[in-house]
């Protein structure tokens, strides 16, 4: 889509532009494929889907270079973003020195790395006296195998993206947009209603812009696109003027307020198992199915009546159980097995968000 010009509110604001990116999905996606996190569904039926010798090909070509996040801004200069097809090409005939400096991560400048040249170890040493070597990715992979012959591996990895976007990929981009455009929507209205300053710090998590690169090099623009098959929740290249923050797309308001509900049921469920006569109690009802009532507990573990009756009054308000009577005079208590199985996830879906 074109890029979106919002009204400025602060001097941010006038800074930020919107867009989405098939190209950074598809980048991004493979990265699943190694490690699903998150998305396992997704990544399994991507696997199941995909060839059996283009997973070779990706493991060689992927899993070496930290699981292909030294390529991740290969397309920040790349004009169009539909344009998939285009920017295979793009990558195939860039210049070598410009392929590297976006391997690097742009730590170096195109000028500096063809005087150093395209030789693994004065690089290295370059990239290490760089202010940012902590955040050069490339410095722990076998980099001397792209330097080896540049071009051969830019036709590789183009090669590999152009087979995973004809194979498999280009299908999934009419589920992707819906999630697209509904989360550049909540952004928007986050924009418009708070301003710049605020999407900024509600998307990153920073107070402030990151600091220019190169230094004194002023900011121009701030871009947001959102993706669904994101392994974190927030990536952010810059560099050159440009800051490109790539979100998660389900971080949505609505989301966030979610989840942060479901940390006040989180806290009442390990509440109520971090004692352990409640464990004990837990344990009786469920090896004893909808049979065990208060007096049946209270005299096999020998605790008294209003103790069970407090443990179990716990238990019930968290979730973790819920009350039966079969002839209207006996309470007995049955343990809700879905409400115990998805405590992880909704632990991970607010450690994640």
């Amino acid at each position: 889509m074109p890029l979106e010009v919002i009204e400025s509110t602060d001097p941010i604001s006038e800074l930020i532009r919107f867009k989405t990116s098939a190209i950074y999905e598809m980048i991004i996606s493979l990265q699943l494929l190694h490690r699903p996190t998150r998305r396992s569904a997704w990544a399994e039926n991507a696997r199941t889907s995909l060839s059996t010798e283009f997973l070779r090909e990706l493991d060689a070509v992927y899993k070496p270079f930290a699981d292909g996040h030294i390529f991740l801004e290969m397309p920040v200069d790349y004009d169009d973003h539909d344009s998939v097809d285009g920017f295979f090409d793009y990558v195939r005939v860039m210049d070598p020195v410009q392929f590297v400096f976006y391997l690097v991560g742009r730590i170096l400048s195109p000028d500096e790395i063809a005087d150093i040249g395209l030789d693994v170890e004065p690089l290295t040493a370059a990239l290490r006296a760089s202010p940012y070597d902590n955040y050069c990715k490339c410095l722990n992979v076998p980099f001397d195998e792209i330097l080896a012959d540049v071009p051969a591996f830019q036709r590789r990895l183009a090669a590999l993206w152009q087979w995973y976007w004809d194979e498999f990929f280009h299908k999934q981009i009419d589920d992707l947009q819906l999630r697209w455009h509904q989360a550049l929507e909540d952004k928007q209205n986050l924009l418009a209603r708070s301003g710049g300053q605020a999407l900024y710090e509600h998307v990153t998590g920073k107070p402030h812009l990151i600091a220019p690169l190169p230094p004194g090099y002023p900011v121009r623009e701030v871009v947001f696109v959102p993706l669904y098959l994101i392994p974190s929740p927030v990536y952010i290249f810059y560099g050159y003027g440009n800051i490109t923050v790539i979100f998660d797309s389900e971080r949505t308001e609505a989301r966030l307020a979610e989840v942060e509900q479901s940390k006040e049921s989180l806290l009442a469920a390990f509440k109520a198992l971090s004692d352990g006569s409640r464990l004990d109690i837990l344990r009786l009802i469920t090896q004893h199915e909808g049979t065990m009532n208060g007096k049946m507990i209270a005299k096999k573990l020998s605790l008294s009546a209003p103790t069970v009756s407090r443990h179990l009054g716990q238990l019930k308000e968290a979730g973790i159980i819920t009350e039966e009577s079969t002839d209207n005079r006996t309470i007995t208590y049955k343990l809700q097995r879905e409400a115990v199985q998805q405590l992880p996830d909704v632990l991970l879906e607010y450690l994640w968000h």
